[in-house]
């Protein structure tokens, strides 16, 4: 026969029923020994799941990784569209101001120059980074701009860079019959 210690729970205190048997005579129910190991236990495990403390930390610990190249990802994308924009808008101002000039000399002066003030108002944009080559064969004029971004620091963003440092784009209009 196995030997069963019970114990006495009294409040909040465990102590030892001096008995074998399931409850005692004054009320009190003694408990088994692997019965009350498995109730502190279940108590325990109860209380940890209740426990709310500390899960904001935890699902920001894990979201903001994702978060962080997200925001890298819209930046760097956001900054290649802006200067993609200027540089076509550039080449646009540039075939556009070209139409007034009359002789080929004179259009591809107004093209660089206009290009070149387009280019001097927006962000980011050295001249120095620039390639503007007006062609004019005489009915269709074509402004060619080139930046070349390599060295711009919203194109190298260290997580997620831009797919193409250089950005080519041209604008063209038509000088004499269709």
């Amino acid at each position: 026969m196995i030997a069963r210690v019970c114990y006495r729970v009294t409040g909040n205190s465990v102590a030892p029923s001096g008995r074998r048997g399931i409850g005692t005579t004054d009320g009190n129910r003694a408990i088994p020994l692997h019965r009350l190991r498995k109730f502190r236990i279940d108590r325990g495990l109860r209380r940890l799941a209740a426990d709310r403390r500390g899960t904001a930390v935890i699902e920001l610990a894990l979201a903001l990784p994702i978060l962080t190249v997200f925001l890298f990802g819209i930046l760097s994308g956001g900054s290649w569209l802006a200067m993609s924009h200027v540089v076509q808008e550039s080449a646009n101002e540039g075939a556009r101001a070209a139409l007034a000039g009359i002789t080929a000399a004179e259009r591809a002066t107004l093209a660089s120059q206009a290009a070149s003030q387009t280019l001097a108002r927006s962000y980011g944009i050295r001249s120095e980074n620039v390639s503007l080559n007006v062609e004019d064969d005489g009915r269709q004029l074509t402004v060619k701009i080139t930046y070349d971004g390599s060295a711009n620091p919203l194109l190298k963003l260290p997580i997620m860079p831009a797919a193409t440092t250089v950005i080519r784009r041209q604008a063209s209009v038509v000088l004499a019959g269709f």
